[in-house]
């Protein structure tokens, strides 16, 4: 019997042999099936001494404060199994410096928020490493993506510090720095793309252990609709909270799940994709010179110019690319000399819309085509939600202030906030889909005391918390803070809360309505005039949640905190600083702010 390159030949029998056609036909079946097991045995053989793929080890952390980052952690993890790689993925909040350094494939995905600050849930992990005493890493290699919108200040800063410190600290790049805009997956997969493969390449052969972490935190459930593929959910009502001489205007949202099979949690956002309106889309047209039904391409599809405008693009706020192209076409030295200062570019064209930019300056002259290139894409708009799916099954509430102002003899109006408003009608869908805010979530342990402050549409979340601490029969005090201009017109939920507190599940109530009084009075004064209470009730174990403007507020509260623990804690600067860190080591000090 012979067999060459797996070719099986029927054994060859001399016709001479002493048998009949009986036995030799036992005979070749028998020898056959001799072949068969030596082949199978060789091939067994042949794939045992082959080396089996190597398993390397890769660490991916990730900075979120929207989930963003967290979403695209899980996507590299999965996509590494392609690459011989078994990555763990972990929260910037549940890895120890000490722990990374001893890693030899680290990435690391994360957002920058509010004016230029890490994620809070990476603010301790910064700290550590920014800090002198931060170990080598000299045996790491490591790649970085940044995500966050470009129209903010100091875009992507928390990812080029990462980039540079690890650089700083040793650490091999194996990847440039990708830094993402709004519209982050295009980018981010190219950077995944180039990372992964080459960090594969990169450390020892070794199957040494990722890093890990003692307490393993449960994942919320997945969204089964997403910014790819969102959910159509009809409208059901839509009632305004503030008054009628209210200088805002504060709109309840409800909006139905039915059939959808989509779930979420307390704390979670609602993402919502609007349209621009038609009064704006046609100031843009003229100010471009363009026609409605003008055809252009926009990411390699053509359309015409109004659909493009209205779904498509971003076109009030002007984009940091088109005011560079206006300053540069224009040459106007007023922008051209704030080009460079992010702050006094903000502070010139405070308030300013596109439509303004373009007639601000003719000069420049845009074709439709050149505008669409500078402009950036739609992007869906967050809000959490201000409702417990255990008290509202098949339902989701909104809390939004609808935004409106009037500057250089124009009217403004807020993308969504108005879409929703002034544009869907009861009955009609609503484009969307959901986030999960992994840390901003009532605790497990029901007996937990929480403090909530929340001024304005900050108020959201905590009515959701305050349901779903009723509809799971939570035994824990609940302390809210909530303020806004007048109590007359701007009492959010005023109704409600009255309840809440007659029933029992307020524990407690602080109001500050700003402009009641002469001297101007704040959440933050509220908790200095209950500080020692407050204290009392963090020393009992409570957890503090804060909602609302990052940019102002949360400050604002974060440092009034920090006095009220150091005075009736009797600490100094340091040791207060070190209760803050345990606060939100422990999850017990947790922000939802924008």
């Amino acid at each position: 019997m012979t067999h060459s390159n797996n070719t099986q030949l029927v054994p060859y029998l001399p016709e001479n042999m002493p048998f009949n056609d009986e036995q030799k036909q036992w005979l070749g079946g028998f020898l056959a099936g001799l072949h068969s097991r030596l082949l199978i045995k060789e091939e067994t053989v042949a794939q045992s001494v082959q080396p089996a793929m190597q398993i390397k080890p890769l660490t991916i952390i990730y900075g979120s404060q929207t989930g963003n980052a967290e979403n695209l952690a899980e996507e590299a993890a999965q996509m590494a199994k392609n690459h011989g790689l078994l990555a763990s993925v972990f929260d910037m909040d549940d890895i120890s410096v000490a722990q990374l350094s001893e890693t030899e494939r680290l990435l690391i995905i994360t957002s920058t928020y509010g004016d230029g600050e890490m994620p809070d849930n990476a603010q301790l992990l910064w700290d550590e490493i920014n800090a002198e005493s931060a170990p080598s890493f000299a045996s790491t290699y490591f790649s970085v993506l940044a995500l966050v919108d470009t129209n903010y200040d100091d875009f992507c800063i928390a990812g080029i510090q990462w980039d540079e410190r690890l650089e700083q600290l040793g650490a091999t790049r194996v990847a440039q720095r990708i830094d993402c805009d709004v519209a982050y997956e295009a980018p981010a997969e190219q950077w995944m793309a180039e990372a992964l493969p080459t960090i594969a390449q990169k450390g020892s052969n070794s199957e040494q252990q990722p890093a890990h972490t003692s307490e393993q935190k449960p994942k919320k459930h997945k969204a089964k609709f997403n910014k790819e593929s969102p959910l159509k959910a009809q409208l059901l009502s839509k009632t305004r909270l503030t008054g009628e001489c209210s200088s805002k205007e504060t709109i309840h949202y409800e909006l139905s799940l039915m059939g959808s099979g989509e779930q979420y949690d307390a704390g979670d956002a609602l993402n919502i994709v609007a349209h621009n309106s038609a009064t704006l889309v046609n100031d843009l047209l003229s100010a471009l010179n363009a026609r409605a039904e003008q055809h252009e391409t926009y990411d390699g599809k053509t359309d015409q110019l109004e659909y493009i405008f209205t779904e498509l693009l971003e076109i009030r706020q002007p984009s940091k690319d088109l005011i560079h192209e206006i300053a540069r076409q224009s040459s106007c030295p007023e922008l051209l000399s704030r080009l460079d200062d992010n702050q006094a570019m903000s502070d010139y064209l405070w308030g300013v819309d596109t439509v303004q930019l373009l007639k601000r300056y003719p000069d420049s002259a845009l074709s439709p085509a050149q505008f669409i290139q500078l402009a950036k894409p739609m992007a869906p708009r967050a809000y959490s939600i201000s409702s417990s799916l255990k008290k509202h099954p098949d339902q989701v509430h909104l809390t939004i202030a609808s935004v409106r102002y009037e500057k250089g003899e124009r009217q403004h109006n807020g993308v969504c906030s108005t879409y929703l408003a002034d544009l869907v009608k009861i009955g009609e869908p609503v484009t969307c889909y959901f986030s999960a805010n992994k840390h901003f979530s009532v605790p497990n342990d029901l007996a937990a005391p929480i403090i909530m402050i929340g001024p304005g549409t900050g108020i959201a979340p905590f009515r959701a918390f305050l349901e779903e601490r009723e509809a799971t029969h939570a035994t824990g005090d609940n302390w809210l803070f909530f303020g806004d201009r007048n109590e007359k017109t701007d009492y959010l939920y005023e109704q409600e809360l009255t309840q809440m507190q007659q029933d029992g599940l307020l524990t407690r109530l602080d109001l500050a309505f700003s402009r009641d009084q002469a001297e101007k009075t704040y959440v933050q004064d509220k908790m200095l005039a209950q500080g020692e209470a407050l204290f009392n009730w963090l020393e009992q174990g409570a957890y503090l949640y804060v909602c609302g403007d990052a940019y102002k507020m949360a400050k604002d509260v974060d440092t009034t905190l920090q006095s009220i623990i150091q005075q009736y804690g009797q600490y100094d600067e340091s040791q207060t600083q070190d209760y803050m860190a345990n606060l939100k080591k422990q999850k017990r000090y947790v922000r939802d702010v924008y």
